[in-house]
């Protein structure tokens, strides 16, 4: 293995130090933690390094690297010391470390500290000394643990009679989750979903790879009936599945199940919106045959059983319309179908739609239509107005 001092020169050190230093105004010190080996590089003359351990130094960068964020802590003295870690091949041997001044010598001290590490982490990366992908994966790892035992918490006291019904209790939300695009909704869904599955197969982990399978299964037809792309997904099952006959413990599994839902919930929600789910044909027709009623947004998109936020970028992105004026523009047809059928006047045309204020009914059909709605019926012959055209 390449040695820490190889990996970064003392020159690589200067030049980091420089580039942390264009923020802020700390000192940095390089640690090499092959062999015990300590101190190699050291620009921070206020905090003396020789007197942390080589044990503190080990602990701040595991921290790290198992969290995927720089490590922040305070000695006796109140003063934080933070470290991100400097890795080959993925493999750590080393950290940076850096330190506040002293216990309150500066405003705004735990921002600054905060932003420094965040900072320092960035420069590390940027120089490619930290696998940029592995702080990620752990990141999300933590926080798909945290959201899990949020889910554990929120889900005491509630009993299912099967794994099956803690899927079918929240598919819909779910659903609803990913046509929304809120992948944060979707996150927290499946955590609850597994929880419970995990609390089923705790015992025996050839069933709770078999509820865990049900469940990518029953997430796949769910969203492929719902107009996702199946030859998409597919390619997203195919690939993962292939995989998962492999896994052999529950650490596996979960590293598994992590990397499957994240690719399947943006999968999803990418392909989703290229079709036109039949839920917009549903829509329309319930507004013709309610078109004299009133009737809102929230309303058709219940009997559509999809989400009010998702309904409404649904109508924009497939019919150009907010769902008021696909609403005014239905109404003004049906309008326009008896001013050139019936002998209806005017103020009985605009209740028959549901406007239920002649003025601003003609306001809308004006606007839609160019003219008035006693103007556009003089423009018809009276042999096509049933009785003679009352306005």
């Amino acid at each position: 293995m390449i040695s820490l001092g190889e990996l970064v020169t003392e020159k690589d050190f200067k030049n980091i130090l420089a580039e942390y230093q264009k923020s802020f105004d700390y000192g940095l010190a390089l640690v090499d933690l092959v062999d015990n080996r300590g101190l190699l590089y050291e620009c921070c003359g206020y905090y003396n390094w020789q007197k942390v351990g080589m044990d503190q130094y080990q602990r701040m960068i595991t921290e790290s690297v198992r969290w995927g964020e720089p490590n922040i802590s305070m000695d006796s003295f109140e003063i934080y010391l933070w470290s991100v870690p400097v890795c080959f091949n993925n493999e750590v041997i080393g950290g940076f470390f850096s330190a506040s001044h002293g216990p309150r010598e500066e405003r705004n001290r735990e921002k600054n500290v905060r932003e420094a590490s965040w900072r320092l982490l960035e420069i590390v990366e940027e120089m490619n000394l930290c696998p940029r992908s592995l702080m990620q994966l752990n990141r999300m790892a933590s926080q798909v643990n945290a959201r899990m035992a949020e889910a554990i918490h929120s889900a005491k006291g509630i009993y299912y009679q099967n794994p099956r019904d803690i899927y079918m209790i929240e598919e819909r939300n779910l659903i609803n989750a990913i046509r929304d695009g809120d992948i944060s909704r979707a996150r927290e869904i499946i955590n609850r979903v597994l929880v419970g599955i995990y609390h089923f197969g705790k015992h025996d982990f050839d069933i709770l790879k078999a509820l865990v399978l049900e469940m990518v299964v029953q997430m796949y037809r769910a969203v492929v009936e719902e107009g996702a792309d199946p030859k998409e997904l597919l390619g997203v099952n195919s690939s993962y599945l292939a995989d998962f006959i492999k896994i052999k413990d529950e650490v596996e599994l979960s590293s598994w199940l992590t990397a499957w839902l994240e690719t399947f919930i943006k999968t999803t929600i990418d392909t989703s919106r290229q079709f036109v789910p039949s839920s917009l044909s549903v829509a329309i027709e319930y507004m013709k045959s309610n078109i004299s009623k009133p009737i809102s947004r929230d309303e058709v998109a219940r009997v559509c059983n999809v989400s009010p936020s998702y309904f409404s970028r649904l109508l924009r992105l497939k019919t150009g319309y907010t769902f008021t004026d696909l609403l005014n523009k239905l109404r003004v047809d049906t309008a326009i179908s008896l001013l050139e059928t019936t002998d209806m006047n005017v103020s009985e045309v605009a209740f028959a739609v549901g406007f239920n204020d002649q003025s601003y009914f003609t306001r809308i059909f004006h606007r839609l239509v160019g003219v008035t709605p006693k103007n556009y019926r003089k423009k018809y012959p009276r042999s096509l107005l049933g009785r003679g055209g009352k306005y």
